[in-house]
């Protein structure tokens, strides 16, 4: 006897799958009966801008077959399935929204990635059948006059990036016009257009732009009268124009936002804002979290202290700063920058790279003790004159994740102190030496693992390693990732030795060694021999490759060294 499973346990079962982000599941879900169909579609709808196919197809395995020798005819046509599918997911959301298609799944969409439809566009493996068959009458006739007919075929008029951008505003109207469940948006779209669709996206609440120029036709107007959950923006790059000044536009934008909705705000690439666009932030001091500024003047960097012991900011990322003279004034300002982030006591994470002089500014950061982080990212350093940095730090226990990249030292005294530092905060749960422990040896981890009982991710590099750095890794019970970056010289029977040791905490574990010298025995057979036992013994995996550069050649060394 069979019984029909209620609608309520199929819809839990399909968002679990949703949840999992188990696309193929779905798909099968969707095909193989009436009753899972539309729920299992608005699911995958959902979920349209994390799909494997999306940008041109990920390394997601269940969409892709294993071969162990392609030819360059295989690579292309698996390829060319991957776009076919990306241009189909997209011809069905745009068709969706003149009533062409079996669903509106332009109405399941959450997340409107219209980069992903530019990316599409302008993809080179985009052309003939795949392009012919992306271009119905039906969204010939949405993108206007795109196309010419020539007796019965459709033929492409001359392409240029103006037609595709122009498809894009074209499309992504088409889509905002009929779809009021977005709350998130990324495009590259000019400041008219932009402004114009913000008046239909009552749910937005997140938008990542290219320019902070689209936001120069009173958007934050239109996002405070017609976007009240708007709350996050992310930006690629402000930059003066002959139209417009980035600090005044951008002055402008944050005080047309309603007071205090702002949480989050970040410039990804090169800005010029200034002294005037951190203090606008004053008007979301309140709510703002997540705050990511790159490309400051010192004269910007002079106002962050303006912003008054924000209350709510747990993030903080400051990169790439315009370079300064480094006087009197460029340290005085570093001392009032520290000492506003001592102030601000909710932050947990604090990141940067190459900011001012970072390690100088930490010096005076971190040894307050009502400063309580727990993620703490540094690149861009030297460890040389680092010394005060690496004292502040190991008084600052409550670092659950620590990330350090710079370059290393030969001094035996800067290394020590750094392991000594390091071996202080024994809650690190994750910890990334890049570049900055290049002279540290076997000793230098093992001396320093027994403090880290917690530690799950480690990456470091070093100078020389064999196998008696397993020794450093053995009583680590929960570790699950471990990268080793350093010119390595291990032996298979080393490697087996180690991981025969690990135990029921270490399932999963990862071993990834990636720069070894070709004098080791571990063959491709000896690889293979490795991932077995790891994948029988912890559910692990394993990665192995070979340093770039072979120091046993004489030549090489010249050239290295040089």
């Amino acid at each position: 006897m069979t019984f029909p499973l209620p609608g309520d346990v199929i819809y839990i079962i399909l968002d679990i799958l949703g949840d999992e982000k188990d696309y193929n599941s779905l798909y099968q879900c969707a095909v193989s009966s009436r009753c899972f169909t539309e729920h299992a579609l608005a699911v995958l709808y959902k979920l349209h801008n994390t799909s494997p196919v999306k940008g041109g197809g990920t390394e997601d395995e269940q969409f892709r077959t294993r071969r162990t020798a392609p030819t360059l005819t295989s690579i292309w046509r698996e390829q060319e399935t991957v776009i076919q599918k990306w241009a189909l997911m997209w011809r069905s959301i745009l068709l969706s929204t003149i009533g062409q298609t079996y669903l509106p799944y332009h109405s399941y969409i959450r997340y409107l990635d219209l980069d992903d439809l530019s990316y599409l566009l302008g993809n080179t493996g985009f052309k003939g059948r795949i392009r012919e068959n992306f271009f119905t009458q039906d969204l010939i006739d949405l993108g206007s006059n795109d196309y010419e007919s020539r007796g019965s075929k459709r033929l492409r008029s001359s392409r240029t990036l103006a037609e595709n951008e122009r498809l894009v505003i074209k499309f992504g109207s088409a889509i905002v016009r009929k779809t009021n469940s977005i709350r998130e948006m990324s495009c590259n779209i000019p400041p008219s257009v932009l402004s114009s669709w913000l008046e239909d996206l009552p749910l937005l609440q997140a938008m990542t732009i290219w320019s902070g120029t689209a936001l120069t036709q009173h958007a934050g107007n239109q996002i405070h009268s017609h976007c009240p959950d708007f709350k996050q923006l992310t930006i690629y790059a402000w930059k003066n124009e002959a139209s417009g000044n980035a600090e005044s536009e951008s002055q402008e934008f944050l005080d047309e936002l309603a007071s205090n909705t702002l949480q989050y705000f970040e410039v990804l690439s090169y800005s010029q804002l200034g002294p005037r666009s951190i203090k606008a932030l004053n008007n979301h001091l309140d709510s703002l979290t997540e705050l990511k500024l790159t490309s400051l003047t010192l004269d910007a960097i002079a106002a962050l202290p303006s912003l008054t012991a924000p209350p709510a900011l747990r993030v903080l990322v400051l990169t790439d700063s315009t370079p300064a003279v480094r006087d009197e004034g460029f340290y005085s300002v570093i001392m009032r920058v520290a000492e506003w982030i001592r102030s601000c006591k909710a932050l947990r994470r604090l990141e940067l790279r190459r900011f001012v002089d970072d390690a100088t500014l930490l010096s005076h950061v971190l040894t307050d003790e009502n400063l309580r982080l727990s993620t703490l990212s540094l690149a861009g350093y030297t460890m040389a004159g680092a010394q005060n940095f690496h004292r502040a730090l190991a008084s600052h226990n409550s670092l659950q994740i620590l990330n350090l990249r710079g370059e290393s030292s030969e001094s035996p005294e800067d290394n020590e102190l750094l392991v000594q530092a390091i071996g202080q905060l024994n809650e690190l749960r994750e910890l990334e030496l890049k570049d900055i422990s290049d002279c540290f040896t076997p000793d230098h981890l093992i001396t320093l693992t027994p403090y880290l009982p917690h530690l799950e991710r480690l990456w470091v590099s070093g100078d020389f390693f064999n196998d008696e750095v397993w020794d450093a890794f053995r009583d680590i019970r929960g570790l699950q990732s471990l990268v080793i970056h350093a010119l390595s010289e291990f032996t298979t029977q080393g490697i087996l030795g180690f991981i025969t040791s690990l135990e029921s905490g270490n399932y999963g574990f990862s071993l990834s060694i990636l720069n070894s010298t070709s004098d080791t025995d571990i063959t491709e057979g000896a690889q293979n021999q490795i991932r077995e036992v790891l994948k029988t013994r912890l559910n692990g995996t394993f990665d192995f490759g070979l340093a770039q550069e072979e120091y046993s050649d004489a030549d090489s060394d010249d050239e290295i060294f040089d």
